[in-house]
């Protein structure tokens, strides 16, 4: 479990660093579309991260580093064919 979430933690450093460097991203608003158009571990770390910030706004500071990756990846899926949603509907639809 540790090494899995420090594997987030190093992934999500890497995708705040790499939109810090780009320009500033509101990550509650991106979009399924936007989220497409990332790599592999962007996409990942990116729900991660918004993941990560929902669980906080509902006082659930809990994470499974694995459950949270099997999720991210569901919610990836669903954005192939929900291009318009955003990632974080795309997350509470999924029930994340």
């Amino acid at each position: 479990m540790n090494l899995n979430l420090s594997s987030a933690v190093i992934v999500v450093s890497s995708v705040l660093i790499g939109n810090a460097l780009a320009a500033e991203a509101d990550m509650s608003k991106l979009t399924c579309k936007e989220v497409g158009s990332m790599s592999a571990a962007r996409k990942i770390g990116a729900v991660m991260w918004i993941s990560g910030y929902l669980h906080g706004k509902q006082n659930n500071p809990v994470i499974d580093g694995e459950k949270a990756h099997a999720n991210a990846v569901k919610t990836i899926s669903y954005c192939k064919t929900n291009a318009t949603a955003s990632v974080a509907d795309a997350i509470n639809s999924l029930g994340k």
